[in-house]
């Protein structure tokens, strides 16, 4: 597998990923507006929101009908949908694209649901690699601790409550987000995973994600092509003058 720019794209293709509570969204969203303050040419695409398929993962989560295999099939679908209709195109044009997650997420979550790694990577292998990814590595307890100051309980996927792992919530998303950070770490030399410590604050996660885009791309050639001033609007043509004969 290639990145974008090892095949020649003019854009370039970041993404992030970690466990859920670990900040990787925040980060990624104040990346976005750092880069659309510089006027570069900027498009985010996060994970599982394909129009065409969000729906039916939503009704299958909801009705907990899906199985790993299917849960798999649906976000390669979902992946499948937005990598041909926006990622491409739009690194074709020369865009900075940033993802809320990518394939390395159904690498290790549908592994953990037990999917076959080779099986799983076979269904994601028309997709390139990222230029960069960021990888934001945080403790359990810290993660855990994130979601509950958002929101009152953990979700049912989240937690891994479908794997049976534990009747205990808490205890389910400990082991199942544990077996998940255990794939990140061992995919983390294989794809060259720039890792971040996640367990800092974010104005120092954020130094760190800029310091190091800013020492890899050059950021300059994403700008914005500057559109030419509006053209004054034409002048009506004079009247010609007829002279008046001499009496």
């Amino acid at each position: 597998m290639k990145t974008f720019a090892e095949l020649g794209f003019p854009g370039r293709l970041i993404a992030v990923e970690g466990l859920d509570g670990s900040g990787k969204s925040t980060q990624i969203y104040l990346l976005k507006r750092w880069l659309e303050l510089q006027e570069l040419k900027v498009y985010f695409s996060e994970w599982n929101s394909s129009e065409l398929v969000k729906a039916a993962t939503s009704k299958g989560k909801k009705r907990e009908l899906l199985t790993p295999t299917t849960f798999s099939l649906i976000h390669a679908t979902d992946f499948a949908d937005r990598y041909e209709r926006h990622l491409v195109p739009l690194l074709r044009a020369g865009y900075i694209v940033l993802c809320d997650r990518y394939i390395f997420t159904a690498f290790a979550r549908d592994v953990v649901r037990g999917c076959p790694p080779e099986w799983v990577r076979g269904i994601y292998n028309f997709a390139s690699l990222p230029d960069l990814t960021f990888f934001f590595k945080s403790d359990l307890e810290v993660s855990l601790k994130r979601i509950l100051d958002g929101r009152p309980q953990l979700k049912y996927f989240e937690a891994g409550m479908d794997l049976r792992l534990s009747t205990d919530p808490y205890e389910s998303f400990r082991i199942f987000q544990g077996r998940i950070l255990e794939q990140y770490l061992a995919m983390s030399t294989e794809f060259n995973f720039l890792v971040v410590d996640a367990n800092q604050v974010v104005e120092q996660q954020q130094g760190v994600v800029r310091e190091l885009i800013s020492k890899k791309l050059d950021l300059a050639s994403f700008h914005r092509a500057e559109r030419p001033p509006p053209k004054p609007p034409a002048e009506p043509p004079k009247k010609a003058q007829v002279e008046e004969p001499v009496q």
